[in-house]
């Protein structure tokens, strides 16, 4: 009650500690925050230790619920990704009784993430020490604001230019007539698949961005299939405003794979469904705070995306908070890569702008397009001859991997108007990541037995330096009528080696205190060098450096030579708090992982 929080302001002022250790559970960022009580409220996550489960039945019963209420399209879409199990406790909701208990404390949730179960909140610094005494709540950090991925402007065309471009149309090459999207189209061999029957029918593109403008009245938009549409930054689902310059950014974008309008502006793949969810606020100096883009990773999930096309990135936070640094573009530091990760995780692929600061002080490419290269297709910039944009990103990952991965038109890339009509050119790897995402769905519709890696792999396989990847285009410019040809039995792969890890859970799962530590068995093919098992938690935190091994002789014959146990402790021998968690085996620098849940 109220003298608990007093003795905990007090502490916290002389020096002391929170009472019950209350103060490991606050970020050191919040510390100054709740010891002088700050200018005011401030944004911050609050972590809870648990789902609401009451023990392994009720664990049991409330993912056996999580996989009856799966989107059919959701459920089709892991399937065919391999995802196993189905479900895992990253689908399970927040406690509703949790998020109960924060509104009656005064405090509304604005952002609540199911993968990290934790809800975004603005409280002050009293409000904040009351949090980090109770049960329930198992950590408290700022929410950091980020600025969002720099535009590369461009001098836009005159909107009326788009009736008389040279070379435009009956270009009898294409059984369709693009109109002015020809050239972008062409680069990546989309006419190929469209005229092959491929226009992305069937596969569901999640499109995250800063706004939809009339995303259902322009003339080459209106016919699109929009499932549904989500603004995550005022909570509604009308990601418009039509009293607003703004808005428009989404609307160009969706346009590069939307757009049907035949003769005069054609897509890359018209034929798919849409989700549109604004989750990039640039009302106030262009900040967005990231737990809008995991909120629409999310959402995408939920409503059975295939792809999210994504034309965001975060690399610069605003003070007081540091700067992220290269070194954590490694793929799995930052909120939005953590994110991302789940949702290739969950089977999505995932394709993201590499970021338009190759000529600026940044340099490289932004988050989350640093997420692995078999997950995520990081897009950059080229022009209509193919050469790389000098604002288009840099790479590598900061861990050494490939990054960029594929390149499409990010320069002088038509688009279509937020308004009612007319067209218009713009610049960036913005435009490249929806062309890109569009190639991606009309593979998927042709190969619906592909996983989304395979269909990754096709694309790199195939690109045009498919034999010399480098820090600018990565694999090159992807070729769809080549990419259609591939087959995974045939082309070589170095970056795959034939003998994959080799990681089975031999149980029990959930690991309880009072029940036995669970048991993994394991092997890494030839030529992929010494193995090595650790432990991350949900948000990607490294919590077990690595489990001792011991042979196991009776599935050496099966490539699982080594085995393993875990009771849920850290390095230093103390309980992990409930959750899930990842036994993870690594080995020349590849990943294979188990998932395992921990109970009180």
């Amino acid at each position: 009650g109220f003298g608990v929080l007093a003795l905990a302001l007090a502490g916290l002022a002389s020096g002391g500690p929170l009472p019950g250790g209350a103060a490991a559970k606050l970020d050191a960022r919040l510390l100054p925050v709740v010891q002088t009580g700050g200018p005011g409220p401030v944004s911050a996550w609050v972590s809870f230790g648990d789902k609401g489960e009451a023990g392994p039945a009720d664990l049991a019963r409330r993912l056996a619920a999580a996989a009856a209420a799966l989107d059919p399209h959701a459920r089709a879409r892991r399937l065919r990704a391999g995802v196993a199990p189905l479900v895992d406790y990253l689908d399970l909701p927040v406690h509703a009784a949790y998020l109960e208990a924060l509104r009656s404390r005064g405090l509304a949730p604005y952002g609540v993430s199911r993968w990290f179960n934790r809800a975004a909140v603005r409280a002050t610094g009293e409000q904040l020490a009351a949090l980090a005494a109770l049960p329930w709540v198992a950590r408290l950090s700022p929410v950091e604001r980020a600025a969002r991925m720099s535009g590369a402007p461009v001098p836009p065309a005159d909107a009326a230019a788009a009736d008389a471009v040279p070379g435009a149309r009956g270009v009898a090459t294409a059984a369709l007539d693009y109109g002015l999207t020809l050239a972008q189209v062409t680069q990546i061999g989309v006419p190929a698949l469209h005229d092959s029957g491929y226009t992305g029918a069937g596969v569901r593109i999640c499109v995250l961005d800063d706004g939809f403008n009339h995303w259902d009245t322009h003339a080459a938009l209106q016919g699109a299939d929009v499932l549904g549409t989500r603004d995550f930054v005022r909570g509604s689902d009308d990601p418009t405003d039509p009293g607003s310059s703004g808005f428009r950014h989404g609307t160009e974008t969706f346009s590069c794979i939307a757009g049907n309008q035949p003769g005069r502006y054609v897509g890359s793949a018209p034929g798919a469904s849409f989700l549109l969810g604004r989750t990039e606020d640039g009302s106030s100096e262009t900040r967005v705070e990231m737990v809008y883009w995991g909120m629409g990773a999310e959402w995408a999930d939920s409503a059975g995306a295939d792809i999210i096309s994504s034309s965001l990135g975060y690399c610069e936070f605003d003070p007081p908070d540091a700067d992220y640094a290269y070194a954590d573009m490694d793929g799995r530091t930052t909120v939005a890569s953590r994110a991302a990760e789940i949702a290739a995780s969950k089977g999505i692929l995932v394709v993201n702008s590499a970021g338009n600061e190759g000529n600026r002080t940044w340099h490289y490419i932004v988050a989350p397009a640093d997420v692995h290269g078999d997950s995520l297709i990081a897009a950059a910039a080229v022009d209509a001859a193919g050469a790389v944009a000098a604002f288009s990103s840099y790479g590598p990952s900061a861990d050494g991997r490939v990054k960029p991965d594929l390149a499409a038109r990010g320069v002088g890339t038509w688009v279509a108007l937020a308004a009612d009509t007319g067209y218009t050119t713009v610049s960036g790897t913005s435009f490249a990541c929806p062309l890109l995402a569009g190639l991606a769905a009309c593979m998927m519709q042709a190969r619906p037995a592909w996983s989304p890696r395979l269909v990754i792999r096709s694309l790199r396989s195939t690109a045009s330096r498919a034999e010399d990847p480098d820090d600018r285009v990565g694999y090159g410019i992807p070729d769809g009528a080549a990419a259609l040809l591939w087959a995974p039995d045939t082309v070589s792969t170095p970056e795959l080696p034939p003998l994959s890890l080799r990681l089975r859970l031999a149980g029990p799962n959930p690991i309880c205190a009072s029940a036995p530590a669970t048991r993994v068995t394991f092997g890494a093919g030839a030529g992929l060098g010494a193995a090595r098992l650790c432990v991350h938690d949900a948000q990607g935190r490294l919590v077990v450096r690595e489990l001792p091994a011991v042979r196991n002789p009776a599935a050496a014959a099966d490539g699982l030579p080594l085995a393993a146990t875990w009771d849920g402790s850290d390095d230093s021998g103390r309980r992990l708090r409930p959750g899930l968690y990842f036994i993870t085996l690594e080995a020349g620098g590849r990943r294979a992982a188990v998932r395992v849940v921990t109970l009180r």
